[in-house]
């Protein structure tokens, strides 16, 4: 996982040859999602075999747009992550409880 500025982004228009986000390497493998998020919010993985990871945006670490990321889970190597879902903000969210009223 790593967190790169949206501004690191250029622009492309038509004909375009893409952006490289993340340098390849064997060694570390593919590139499983990418999501755009803000502070406060957080990103859930889960793998293959039931591993499951939640995780705050602020515990990824800031990095330039090709570099290659910091490991945010570990797995055996039979294991794979199966999906990513980018959790919003809880700030604001009405839960409908009683408030002392």
């Amino acid at each position: 996982g790593k967190r790169t500025p949206i501004s690191q982004y250029p622009r492309q228009r038509r004909g375009g040859k893409g952006v490289r986000t993340v340098s390849p390497s064997l060694a570390r493998g593919e590139l499983v999602a990418a999501r755009v998020v803000r502070e406060g919010e957080e990103l859930m993985a889960v793998s293959e075999k039931g591993v499951l990871i939640r995780i705050k945006t602020e515990e990824i670490s800031r990095m330039g747009r090709a570099t290659q990321g910091v490991r945010i889970m570990s797995l055996n190597e039979e294991d794979k992550v199966s999906s990513i879902a980018h959790l919003a903000s809880q700030e604001g969210v009405d839960d409908g409880g009683d408030r002392g009223a």
